[in-house]
């Protein structure tokens, strides 16, 4: 006969309440910290913090450290396309004139990674193709693809629901930053005003108050979605990416999405998921590497071989 069982709990800390017990269906429940390992596990996090720098971006030549840390940040982003993973720097140091100046803060973090798209041996090629093209675009333009690289890089791990979230908004934000708004079909059009005038009737005769017009918002969204859908459409048509070279399926992937939305859930199992999720994924990164004016080799995967493969193959 089973006495106990015991789960080791991960990313559990407790120390105001470090050991409590109860009782529930004639069985006696405990959660105990064991505060030996955790005062460790604090020491080697601190530990490992100073390790973390593991490689130095060196800028020879500066002329005013404004521009040297604009420049840093234009290459931790890039490099942040390239790997897959949110690249960051806590500390940097300025040597010129014969002064020295350290500054420490900390950066944003998040532990999650996409695909490595660049292969390693072609990163400084990318970096010399992109740059330049880089600092073309404004700060805004900066800004948004960060955004759509930061959702990007956020789709390897976690359950899959969040990773088709943040995957899905990674498109929306690319559709609304590079596609100018598309107006719906006439049909669609009058549908919406048709909808809008029997619910403002219906309002007065039941006279139920819309609070902050949600309920309105609700009845005419799956309307307003549809321009979503053509502006993600748009957005492929005019990258010339290849959609069936990768076998990306961006609708039903905004329809998982928007099931998850509603549900919570998914209606498939997770192999399923992934199969439209990784296509998504590599969709957008080579759009992305297209904007940039890369052409150099890029990471494929064929028959669960790792292959590499020319840029340009993907598109028209």
């Amino acid at each position: 006969m089973i006495d106990h069982s015991q789960f080791f709990l991960k990313n559990y800390s407790n120390e105001d309440n470090a050991a409590f017990e109860f009782n529930f269906d004639g069985q006696n429940i405990q959660i105990k910290l064991d505060l030996d390992k955790l005062e460790k596990y604090n020491e080697l996090n601190k530990e490992l913090k100073n390790y973390s720098d593991t490689a130095i971006l060196t800028i020879l030549n500066i002329k005013a450290k404004n521009s040297s840390l604009n420049l840093a940040n234009d290459i931790k982003i890039l490099v942040s396309i390239a790997l897959g993973k949110r690249v960051v720097f806590d500390k940097y140091m300025f040597s010129l004139d014969d002064t020295k100046e350290v500054v420490e803060r900390e950066m944003s973090k998040n532990g999650n990674t996409g695909p490595q798209i660049i292969p390693a041996f072609e990163i400084k090629y990318f970096l010399e193709k992109s740059l330049p093209v880089w600092q073309k675009f404004t700060e805004l333009q900066k800004k948004n693809i960060f955004i759509i690289t930061d959702y990007l890089n956020q789709t390897r791990n976690d359950f899959i629901e969040d990773r088709l979230l943040r995957l899905v908004q990674a498109w929306e934000c690319a559709s609304h930053y590079w596609i100018e708004k598309i107006e719906i079909s006439e049909e669609l059009k009058i549908l919406r005003k048709s909808i809008k005038e029997t619910f403002q009737n219906w309002k007065k005769d039941s006279r139920y108050t819309d609070t902050n017009g949600e309920l309105g918002k609700r009845l005419t969204n799956s309307i307003d979605q549809e321009n979503l859908g053509l502006r993600l459409d748009k957005l492929i048509e005019e990258s010339g990416l290849i959609t069936e070279k990768i076998n990306l399926e961006l609708r039903k992937l905004k329809n998982l999405r928007d099931l998850v939305v509603h549900t919570g859930r998914i209606n498939m199992t997770g192999e399923e998921a992934i199969k439209l999720l990784e296509p998504g994924v590599k969709g957008l990164q080579l759009i992305l590497l297209k904007k940039l004016g890369y052409d150099g080799l890029i990471n494929d995967s064929k028959n669960n071989w790792r292959t590499m493969d020319k840029l340009d193959l993907y598109f028209n």
